[in-house]
């Protein structure tokens, strides 16, 4: 059973790689926000805990930066844990935490390796005190990757527009001559708007993300997130290479 395993993993890696090659003969986003979702509907539907959906889902982010290493796409961010997501339960927001650790400590290797910088954004006052270990990981992650200059991954956490908002509002009051995008990039350790949102679970809107995400393309998988595999991800990149992006002109 197990070099049977083996043996479908490698074919799998094959084909995604060809696939990759294909893909990057499209016109790809430049960079790609995912808003991950469904995890809790995975675990129901699979007759599991909810916790066992956000480890499935942990495993899926790094089937993605798998997809990433390879696809001329420079910067893919995460949105992780919003602002709101505070409401839920501590036991999940606990797992969720704990997902994230975990996933970024499995990561950071390739990351090394491949050269891609990883950042976390958001507001760091509460993780830092509930959380201190998650907080370490995250905080060693950039420290070891800061040279990197590949590629961007980016994690979004305890983030949202009000999060970007207030930001803004503060350096808006240091700064009065920078324009509105300079100072979104500024608070935003330098990430440009995103050209492309995809959302699982099948869900078609982006819950207050906030201003990185106001001109991007979106596209809505209908998979949940632990059931995203590249054809998934080939699919919706397809679709963004066939949108035609005006930004109000003609």
């Amino acid at each position: 059973m197990g070099t049977r395993h083996k043996i479908k993993r490698k074919l799998r890696k094959h084909t995604d790689s060809l696939g990759i090659k294909g893909l990057n003969q499209l016109n790809l986003p430049g960079s790609l926000l995912i808003i991950p979702d469904g995890n809790g509907r995975w675990a129901k539907q699979m007759g599991i805990a909810t916790e066992k959906g956000h480890e499935a889902g942990g495993d899926a982010m790094t089937r993605l930066l798998e997809a990433f290493i390879g696809l001329n796409t420079k910067i893919v961010g995460v949105w992780g844990f919003s602002e709101d997501n505070w409401k839920r339960d501590k036991f999940e927001v606990d797992n969720i935490m704990r997902v994230v650790k975990e996933t970024t400590e499995i990561n950071l290797n390739k990351m090394q390796k491949y050269g891609i910088k990883f950042l976390v954004l958001g507001s760091k006052a509460k993780i830092k005190k509930t959380y201190p270990e998650v907080f370490k990981t995250l905080e060693k992650a950039q420290k070891l990757t800061s040279k990197n200059n590949n590629k961007t991954f980016a994690v979004f956490l305890d983030y949202g527009e009000r999060f970007q908002l207030e930001e803004f509002a503060k350096e808006r009051e240091k700064d009065k001559t920078s324009t509105t995008y300079e100072l979104l990039a500024k608070i935003n350790k330098g990430l440009p708007l995103f050209d492309m949102i995809l959302r699982t679970s099948g869900e078609q809107r982006v819950s207050g993300f906030g201003p990185l995400g106001e001109l991007a393309e979106f596209v809505s998988v209908k998979k949940n997130l632990p059931d995203l595999e590249m054809p998934d991800i080939a699919l919706a990149l397809k679709e963004y290479s066939g949108r035609q992006r005006r930004f109000g002109g003609r």
